[in-house]
């Protein structure tokens, strides 16, 4: 099961517990005290372009080194494009959060709109065009620096 299907299972269950209101007052949580989590401002794309957690940070302490999963929030202008390009051993999760764009994924033409999300699993050729000005947010999984093939 990849990263993103963990994560998506993890919000279920909590779900199921809120729902049933499950009592975890007597459940020993000093196993989960890693002392790693980061609070900050996610419109800032600082050095990165937009993405705020994985593996390419080159502090090996900074609280967003994940090696299991990259994130990216970013803000796209009407006309802004996305080079066609394809992962072998990730996969991408772009989530509309406003606005609207148009992706191409192995020439079949995607429309998204606010809400709306496009699952890329690997060795799918994509690439998009943003209709209006528009917030993205996208999760890869895993987090491979490496893993990104620009298709001319």
């Amino acid at each position: 099961m990849n990263v993103v299907c963990k994560i998506a299972s993890l919000f279920a269950q909590c779900a199921v517990s809120a729902r049933t209101k499950r009592n975890f007052k007597n459940m020993d949580i000093s196993q989960l005290k890693n002392g790693k989590y980061f609070s900050g401002r996610y419109t800032d794309p600082g050095q990165y372009s937009g993405w705020f957690v994985g593996s390419f940070f080159n502090d090996e302490n900074h609280p967003c080194k994940n090696d299991q999963l990259e994130i990216l929030y970013k803000e796209h202008q009407s006309g802004d494009k996305a080079r066609a390009h394809y992962h072998k051993l990730k996969v991408e999760l772009l989530i509309i959060l406003e606005g609207k764009a148009r992706y191409n994924v192995n020439g079949n033409e995607v429309v998204l709109g606010k809400g709306d999300f496009l699952f890329v699993d690997v060795n799918n050729i994509i690439s998009g065009e943003f209709l209006e000005p528009t917030k993205i947010f996208v999760i890869h999984s895993p987090s491979i620096v490496t893993d990104k093939t620009v298709v001319e």
